[in-house]
């Protein structure tokens, strides 16, 4: 990939929206402060989005051509929902000095509806198109709430740019994973490893769709770990079978298995407490499999 130019820029948005929080209170009831200052914000911010949205587009293989017929809303943002779903994914504002307790405030889907046009679009899109072209009516909509969302659409594109992987996280709960980014007020929503399937190579589970990164075995040590588990399956039913057998064999030479006793549940009885034991194995066993699990953090691109 090319020298990053759109992270910087970010980081100058963002630095700046900072000094304003030095000034201006950022809490629940303050987000509706608009000025020509935070206007200005917002339009830069977009206008970083349009150029982002198009590169990202030309990356994955759009094909339209990069000029006056290509939109960044409902042709770039689309193919990207269509790829990666960013419309679901969601960004925390974590910054210190932005005292934001409500929910809708606090965590943003900010591209929701960014693929769309007009009125079904998302709200910073409108705002931007209200300031860029008539400010001095449309001020009121450039506001500190609009610039919020618009720069955490900005900050998730950005990320989605980067697509760094993350080698050697520490754990499957990714304890040393940095979940900023590098964004002073803003971050993901990681996926934590859920164990590993025999079969499958993402356990996924339901908030999946929201997560930007996943942290997840490295390919080579869950595939190593999946072919242990399965020679051990094996063994693990033969040896069930085994001591059921044994089990019953037992009763019968001791005559403890009596006419009016229903064979199938006495069966079940004596599988259950074979599997009881064989179960004590089981759990050293697999810690000592999971011991040899590499980890990583990879951008979410639906790809499980």
């Amino acid at each position: 990939m090319n020298k990053n130019l759109y992270w910087s820029v970010f980081k100058n948005l963002e630095k700046e929206l900072i000094e304003l929080s030095n000034q201006i209170h950022i809490d629940d009831n303050q987000l509706n402060v608009y000025s020509v200052k935070i206007s200005e914000l917002l339009i830069r911010t977009v206008v970083e989005i349009e150029s982002l949205s198009k590169e990202l587009y030309q990356m994955i293989g759009g094909t339209k051509p990069n000029d006056k017929t290509l939109f960044f809303d409902t042709d770039c943002i689309q193919l990207i929902e269509e790829r990666w779903k960013l419309s679901k994914k969601k960004v925390f504002i974590s910054a210190v000095n932005f005292y934001l307790n409500d929910d809708k405030n606090r965590i943003q889907t900010p591209l929701r509806k960014a693929n769309k046009m007009g009125s079904s679009s998302s709200d910073w899109q409108k705002a931007y198109q209200a300031v860029k072209h008539n400010r001095v009516k449309n001020l009121s909509k450039g506001n500190l709430k609009n610039l919020i969302q618009g720069l955490a659409a900005l900050y998730l594109m950005n990320v989605y740019y980067k697509d760094t992987i993350f080698e050697s996280v520490s754990d499957s709960s990714g304890t040393n994973f940095d979940s900023s980014m590098g964004s002073s007020i803003f971050s993901i929503k990681t996926h934590r490893n859920n164990g590993i399937h025999p079969e499958l190579e993402y356990n996924k589970l339901d908030d999946f769709d929201e997560c930007t990164y996943l942290i997840k075995a490295t390919d080579k040590t869950r595939e190593e770990l999946q072919k242990t588990m399965a020679i051990f399956n094996d063994e693990y039913q033969k040896k069930i079978s085994q001591n059921t057998v044994e089990e019953i064999g037992k009763l019968i030479n001791e005559k403890q298995i009596l006419i009016n006793v229903d064979k199938n549940i006495l069966i079940q009885k004596i599988r259950d407490k074979s599997l009881s034991q064989v179960n004590k194995e089981i759990l050293i066993n697999t810690k000592n499999f999971s011991d040899g699990l590499n980890y990583e953090a990879v951008l979410n691109k639906q790809q499980y």
